[in-house]
């Protein structure tokens, strides 16, 4: 934000300074110019004037430079230059021949016309001196060192050189505080959206005084944060509870079925027996069901901060863990692993979400199918694969997959993709679904690897 604002006020300057300063800048400097040659074009015509009464009046040839001289003292920067005269025969009557005068530039006076030219360093102004019987006196040659018009015009330059600098300067002071104005609050604002993203849901944002935008953005934010705070407290709170509570009367209805089939057998009454199985099946089916709650509950409090896990060796491990239930099932399991990867995931978060596929995979694939766990790496990403022989699911189901509750499996829950949705996505990690080559479902996580 701060470069973009500076580089619009250092362009608003800059057009500021091109379009009024510069021209404005000649304006005056030419100015100036006109200025220097009209002063000098007066001085000469006021000596030419002075001539004219010297030469009616006969002056000797000491007295008239003295009264040239007076009229030069009265001019400002006239003392400075330098005056010839010469008669109409082009004769110099007064004045030092300072390599100025010429034959041709006399004749310019005497032809009764008045040239004003610049001679690089000095600015030379020809004037006639009167008129009588239609016949020109003489002319006077007046020659001025242009240094004073050049140092007047280089102190204008500099004076606008240096308002065009403090403007520049003022521009970028003026950017800097704005943008820090502005910015500061909005990066205080985005700190607070990203605490409340990474699930501290007890931070707020601290509004500032000004500006008023900033300000009504924050305090909605705080808003916005408060009751997202209290919807997911309490559906973490009634979710947990209910599921809490849930267990022991569950726990204890099974015990007491259990004791009922115990009895059935023993009394032989195999058909009650077999009600009660069924019983105890259904409230299996909802014992997971709790277990998928709380699970849930606790996969939307992961707050813990990532770090390095060993992929490989994780899975080696929970693959040791569910051998003895997918030999007691019928089916393979094995793991085809890769190289040694590391992955950045909260603690735990990877275990879970190995845990819900297996147990999924295992559930649908049928006795003599396989069950295969691979590894790999692809890009900056370790990717896991959980393939199975089940009988996969329909393209629409597959969008339905990370939604509780939505299931097309009966006896399912429809939480052990959500639950392992969550878990990877939490750490930056994505979860895809595809259909097994041969028939089946392949669950692909790709996750953060580590730099």
């Amino acid at each position: 934000m701060t470069s973009r604002i500076l580089a619009a006020f250092l362009v608003l300057t800059g057009g500021l300074i091109i379009g009024a300063l510069l021209p404005l800048g000649f304006a005056m400097a030419d100015q100036h110019r006109r200025d220097y040659q009209t002063s000098t074009l007066e001085l000469a015509r006021a000596l030419a004037s002075t001539a004219e009464e010297g030469l009616e009046d006969r002056d000797s040839a000491t007295s008239l430079p003295r009264r040239l001289a007076a009229v030069r003292r009265e001019v400002e920067g006239g003392d400075h230059a330098v005056v010839t005269v010469v008669d109409r025969k082009s004769r110099v009557i007064a004045g030092a021949d300072t390599g100025l005068y010429t034959p041709a530039r006399a004749a310019i006076g005497l032809r009764r016309q008045t040239s004003v030219s610049d001679l690089g360093d000095r600015l030379l102004v020809i004037v006639p001196v009167g008129v009588q019987d239609e016949r020109v006196r003489g002319a006077v040659l007046l020659a001025r060192p242009l240094t004073p018009l050049r140092d007047r015009v280089d102190l204008l330059w500099m004076r606008l050189g240096v308002i065009a600098f403090a403007a520049v300067v003022t521009a970028v002071v003026l950017a800097i505080y704005l943008a820090r104005w502005v910015g500061r609050p909005l990066r205080r604002l985005g700190a607070a959206a990203e605490a409340l993203g990474a699930g501290e849901l007890a931070v707020r944002a601290d509004p500032p005084r000004r500006p008023q935008e900033v300000r009504g953005l924050a305090e909605r934010f705080n808003v916005m944060a408060a009751r997202l705070e209290n919807l997911i407290y309490d559906s973490r709170a009634v979710l947990a509870d209910v599921s809490h509570q849930l267990r022991t009367p569950l726990a204890a209805l099974r015990l007491r079925i259990e004791l009922f089939a115990e009895e059935a057998e023993s009394g032989g009454r195999e058909a009650d027996a077999a009600e009660f199985a069924a019983a105890l099946e259904e409230l299996g089916r909802l014992a997971r069901m709790v277990d998928g709650l709380l699970a849930v509950a606790r996969a939307e409090n992961t707050t813990a901060p990532p770090q390095a896990i060993p992929v490989v060796g994780l899975l080696r491990e929970r693959v040791d863990a569910w051998k003895p239930v997918a030999a007691e099932r019928g089916v393979e399991l094995s793991l085809k692993p890769g190289e040694s990867l590391t992955a950045m995931l909260g603690p735990g978060h990877l275990e879970q979400a190995i845990d819900n596929l297996v147990d999924n995979a295992l559930t649908a694939t049928p006795s003599g199918g396989h069950v295969r766990i691979g590894t790999g790496r692809t890009g900056h990403r370790v990717r896991v694969t959980v393939a199975d022989d089940g009988p996969g699911m329909s393209p629409e189901a597959m969008k339905e997959a990370f939604r509780r509750f939505r299931t097309d499996r009966a006896g399912g829950t429809g939480l052990g993709l959500p639950i392992v949705h969550r878990l990877i996505t939490a750490d930056g990690g994505d979860v895809t679904l595809s259909e097994t080559s041969g028939g089946g479902l392949t669950v692909t996580l790709d996750l953060p690897a580590t730099r």
